[in-house]
């Protein structure tokens, strides 16, 4: 027999309430909002990416759900995408897109790569 999480959290609105919590939730729900604003957030993953100034984070991805919101989409679970402080809900088809994409960039910084080297190698002018 499997014991669900709940979490109560203290809102300016509807007073202390009691939900369900994902497994994926990291578990920091902040008091004293309104139960509109209650969302359970997973761990961050950041896609960092190695430069000669050290590592510089580009996106970072991280499981959320928003259950009492107007829109079913927020009401999750949902992948939030952040991208220079912008944040962008966005569900499975989107994320196999994102997916693509960066893989179709990785493929062309290794084209660039391979065209460096040939440059580097031929000893030209700089």
């Amino acid at each position: 027999m499997s014991t669900r999480r709940t979490v109560t959290i203290h809102t300016v609105d509807h007073g202390p309430v009691t939900i369900p919590e994902p497994s994926w939730c990291a578990g920091r729900h902040r008091d004293g909002g309104a139960r509109v604003d209650i969302t359970h957030v997973g761990p961050e993953q950041p896609l960092t990416l190695p430069t000669r100034d050290g590592p510089a984070v580009h996106l970072v991805a991280s499981l959320e759900s928003r259950p009492f919101v107007h829109d079913t989409f927020l009401r999750g679970p949902f992948m939030d995408i952040e991208i220079d402080g912008d944040h962008y809900p966005t569900g499975l088809a989107g994320l196999e897109r994102m997916a693509d994409t960066l893989a179709a960039h990785a493929d062309a910084l290794r084209d660039r790569a391979r065209e460096l080297a040939v440059i580097l190698a031929g000893g030209e002018p700089r």
